[in-house]
């Protein structure tokens, strides 16, 4: 498992194709099929499918069907 900083969404779904983990930091993010995303600071992820994340700090996140979220800090 690699861990890959993104800063756009073209770079994040090169990783999750790869089977990577996408590290994202800020702004917001689509994560679809079976993504996985370790979400920090400013990041804003909406997880669709079998997407998983894990979201730190103040990051948030939104699961829709079957996505998972774990939230850590003061992530919601």
């Amino acid at each position: 498992m690699v861990k890959r900083e993104c800063s756009t969404q073209a770079e994040a779904d090169a990783a999750a194709a790869a089977g990577d983990v996408i590290v994202w930091r800020a702004g917001i993010l689509h994560a679809r099929g079976s993504a996985r995303v370790h979400a920090y600071e400013s990041a804003t992820v909406h997880a669709r499918g079998s997407a998983r994340v894990h979201a730190y700090e103040s990051a948030t996140a939104h699961a829709h069907g079957s996505a998972t979220v774990r939230a850590y800090d003061s992530a919601t």
